[in-house]
């Protein structure tokens, strides 16, 4: 009897475990591929600019900036958030140029990486600056 309940202690508790520590190994993992942190914006950006970002990224206002964990990434799904638009611009663009590994699975493992560590470590304010001052020469570019 003894060891049937430590048999289904041991079937509950160990998918339980992996199912805690997976996303966060995921996220060290992918971090851990990416050589060095993106750095903050050099300038501010003004109100205008802002919104423009927005609407390139088709994000209703106003706009709630926050925090991620690899959980509520993996739980956003097909649906990311704000938070998430802004910050893949950023790890996007420096990803490109500082991933150690261009593979597809390390490109998106890393990609995802930076996402969360951005959101955890900037504030909105750096984020969306950012955002603005890698998304300008896109967009600038594309006009005649």
């Amino acid at each position: 009897m003894r060891r049937r309940i430590l048999i289904v202690v041991a079937l509950v508790v160990i998918p339980l475990s992996a199912a805690t520590v997976a996303p966060w190994l995921i996220y060290w993992f992918g971090l851990n591929q990416i050589q060095g942190r993106p750095t903050a914006a050099t300038h501010t950006v003004t109100a205008e600019q802002i919104d423009g970002l927005f609407k390139r990224l088709r994000i209703s206002q106003p706009v709630q900036i926050d925090p991620i964990s690899p959980y509520s990434y993996f739980l956003q799904g097909a649906h990311p958030s704000s938070s998430t638009r802004v910050a893949w611009i950023i790890a996007r663009s420096y990803n490109a140029k500082n991933l150690s590994d261009r593979r597809m699975l390390y490109w998106h493992v890393s990609g995802m990486a930076l996402t969360i560590w951005l959101t955890r470590n900037w504030t909105p304010t750096e984020l969306i600056a950012k955002a603005v001052e890698l998304d300008t020469p896109m967009a600038a570019s594309a006009a005649p």
